[in-house]
């Protein structure tokens, strides 16, 4: 999902973010004062209500320019009420102690009320429009049934790759045009098992925990700093600097439509899986029966 699309849910349907405010949109994309308003609501008390949207984790930086301009726009229209909300997918304990402290108004809007609303109206996402490369699997074989699966092999040649969303803003670090289909992991775990072919399945953690998206590791495990434009989606300095890391190949993103770590919870078959099993760590090992379940959600 982009950011346009997180606004355009807000703007259409408010009442499914804000219940009971009887909010009425005035528009999108407003310029005021110079700066362009992602939403302008009008509540029950004709207050005007500035919606600000911020998808991903609401950096330092963004809350700061945010409050910057909420200042001077209260001191510069005495005569109009202007009331403030801030929405971010996540957004942390001190930004929004500080935002709320100067009468800045915060809403976190997890991806899964966001894809929930999405799926209710029938929402079409604007980067689902976009072609996505078809997944060529070179490891196939037919069964007794005729039927496709995948070759056993003793090592395993699938893994999972972890992130946290509180430390790397993994959607849109997927969704990054200047980063596109070829994006970098740490490799903390396995680094002697894990190889260039090997296929990768991207995890975020947390409270959407699932996996968002496939790829291929287009290099084995060697040191090196962050690729410099995935740096920014990094909170904090540390990670970026040489690590042990791959080259993946983005094949399919699931960003709107990700295969949820509750619903791989029901699922007999994966009831091994190791991320399951233990989730600290960022490399895990599918096996060829796990492999050949997931390749069905897929």
């Amino acid at each position: 999902m982009l950011e346009k699309d997180i606004e355009n849910l807000i703007a259409r349907y408010p009442e499914e973010f804000f219940p009971n405010e009887n909010f009425k949109l005035i528009g999108q994309q407003i310029n005021v004062e110079g700066r362009r308003l992602d939403i302008l609501f009008e509540d029950k008390l004709k207050r005007k209500i500035i919606v600000e949207v911020k998808r991903g984790i609401l950096t330092r930086e963004a809350s700061g320019q945010i409050a910057e301009y909420y200042g001077l726009l209260k001191n510069q229209n005495l005569n109009e009420s202007y009331e403030l909300i801030l929405c971010a997918n996540i957004i942390p304990k001190e930004r929004k102690t500080f935002l709320e402290t100067i009468g800045i108004d915060c809403k976190e809007l997890g991806y899964t009320l966001i894809t929930d609303i999405a799926n209710k109206y029938d929402y079409s996402f604007l980067d689902d429009r976009i072609e996505i490369p078809k997944i060529e699997n070179t490891h196939k074989i037919k069964n007794d049934y005729g039927n496709e699966e995948i070759l056993k092999t003793e090592e395993p040649s699938i893994w999972i790759f972890q992130g946290n969303p509180e430390r790397y803003d993994i959607l849109n670090a997927l969704s990054d045009p200047e980063i596109g289909n070829s994006i970098h992991w740490l490799v903390n775990q396995n680094k002697l098992r894990i190889k260039k072919g090997h296929l990768a399945l991207i995890w975020m953690s947390g409270k959407d925990a699932g996996i968002y998206a496939l790829g291929r590791i287009e290099s084995d495990p060697q040191l090196f700093s962050e690729y410099l434009p995935e740096t920014k989606y990094w909170i904090g300095e540390d990670e970026i600097k040489e690590k042990l890391r791959v080259k993946i190949s983005i094949l399919k993103r699931f960003i709107n439509n990700p295969i949820k770590k509750e619903f791989l919870k029901t699922i007999p078959s994966l009831a091994n899986l190791s991320i399951l099993k233990q989730f600290q760590g960022t490399n895990f090992p599918v096996n060829d029966l796990e492999w050949f379940t997931l390749v069905s959600l897929i």
